[in-house]
């Protein structure tokens, strides 16, 4: 199991935080690095890290492969996006995946910060520690009218996108999760599934994150995600009770059946497993069940992911089973 360091509220309904800066180093070309170049950043950013002990003793650099098995799997645990795991490049990251730095993808330098449940400032707090450890040696490419300059004109300025990792499965139920798009883009903010842009919302999932990166403070950046994440939490909250007290014993039928998938089952394939993991989710979060905290029933679904599990497709739902069953040996239905 991964051990994020930061940790914040709301957990089961705000599963996790990821805070993510954009830099270039000066004197570099921003699109087509060639291999010795990209290892010269490489290797300038990790001499500047290694500076602080305290920081660089928890990281390690590795070659991420275009199109590997690691890199599908890097995907799966949110380290890295999918365009990085096409073209490939170098990254710097933790074990437990709760710090990672793409170096090669569309900017020279994608640090990413991550956090169990509602935790931007605190998240945005270690990234900015460590880009300014970074910017301490190494020059990144900046204007006093614009910003931090990046490849992408919409990562200008901060060049900072926060985003939140929410479980709205009654909203998505209901329909409402398709207008909560359109109210997100209007605050300012996008939608999208759990693996970023293009991607379903499987069992609930989204990610809601800030499209503007110029003309706002970093502090405002996160404050106006937090408040409009908050609001989001509070509708599903709503919805959830209202699911209640139209109709308790589907609710709780509905709840009981999927930890019983989860407790018992031996084989699992992964929609089905992320459907029952929502659906205990819910029962958590309102008290229909004990036994199991949300943060490491959404780790499991998150480790037992196709990419991340070796062997035949049988052998994978044989083993997530096994995995969802340890997880669940203490699940307890209340009432």
């Amino acid at each position: 199991m991964r051990n994020y360091a930061i940790h914040g509220g709301f957990t089961g309904l705000a599963a996790s935080t990821r805070v993510r800066l954009a830099r270039n180093v000066k004197g570099y070309p921003y699109r087509n690095l060639t291999p010795g170049q990209l290892t010269e950043i490489a290797n300038k950013v990790w001499d500047a890290l290694s500076a602080a002990p305290a920081v660089a003793n928890g990281l390690h650099m590795t070659d991420v492969r275009a199109g590997s098995q690691e890199a599908m799997q890097l995907i799966e645990k949110h380290m890295i996006s999918p365009e990085f795991a096409k073209k490939g490049g170098k990254l710097i990251a933790s074990d437990s995946g709760d710090i990672a730095i793409m170096l090669g993808e569309e900017d020279h330098i994608r640090l990413q910060v991550m956090g169990t449940g509602l935790c931007p400032k605190e998240c945005m707090e270690t990234a900015k520690r460590i880009a300014d450890l970074i910017e301490n040696r190494v020059p990144f490419d900046y204007s006093d009218q614009l910003g931090y300059l990046t490849a992408c004109p919409s990562n200008l300025g901060t060049g900072l996108r926060v985003s939140v990792m929410l479980h709205l499965p009654v909203l998505t139920q209901s329909g409402a999760a398709e207008r909560l798009v359109g109210w997100a883009a209007r605050q300012g903010f996008t939608v999208r599934g759990a693996y970023g842009e293009g991607t379903r919302a499987a069992g609930g999932f989204y990610q809601i994150s800030n499209q503007i990166t110029l003309g706002l403070s970093e502090d405002a950046i996160v404050d106006k995600l937090i408040t409009a994440a908050t609001e989001v939490i509070d509708q599903e909250k709503k919805a959830r009770e209202q699911l209640r007290s139209q109709n308790e014993d589907a609710l709780f039928d509905r709840i009981a059946r999927s930890a019983g998938v989860l407790r018992h089952a031996r084989l699992l394939p992964s929609q089905e497993a992320v459907t029952c993991i929502s659906d205990v989710l819910i029962g958590l979060q309102m008290g229909y069940l004990t036994g199991v905290s949300p943060e490491e029933l959404i780790e499991t679904e998150q480790m037992t992911q196709p990419a991340l599990i070796a062997g035949a497709p049988h052998e994978r739902d044989r083993v997530r089973a096994q995995k969802l069953r340890e997880v669940t040996e203490n699940l307890r239905i209340q009432g």
